[in-house]
């Protein structure tokens, strides 16, 4: 998996590339724990290009999101595709966190 994070004047976004797994977690997991100790408003996780989680790349997904979000902070999931979209709607994830079509939206969610 690649990770590519970048800056945005409303928040970190960090796109994630190809498959989160079981192998692939402990790089996002370093990233996060970076971000959680930097970002001190919101975190957008680009979902677009992810093309296969599987339950140990998405039980983690879900912990960084309860770890970033016990720090008062926000985080957004945003434009998850195929695979991943249909997996995050059978687990009715998107009544639990935040996930939007655009990272506009989800910057503009950090102004509510």
């Amino acid at each position: 998996m690649e990770v590519v994070v970048r800056g945005h004047k409303e928040a970190t976004v960090i796109d994630l590339h190809g498959r989160l797994d079981a192998a692939a977690r402990w790089n996002f997991k370093a990233i996060i724990s970076q971000c959680c100790r930097t970002e001190q408003e919101h975190l957008v996780i680009n979902l677009q290009s992810l093309s296969y989680i599987d339950s140990a790349g998405l039980g983690f997904l879900v912990l960084a999101y309860v770890q970033f979000t016990g720090l008062q902070r926000q985080m957004s999931w945003v434009q998850p595709r195929g695979h991943v979209k249909a997996l995050l709607e059978n687990l009715d994830l998107p009544s639990m966190i935040p996930i939007y079509e655009t990272e506009q939206e989800a910057f503009e969610s950090t102004l509510a």
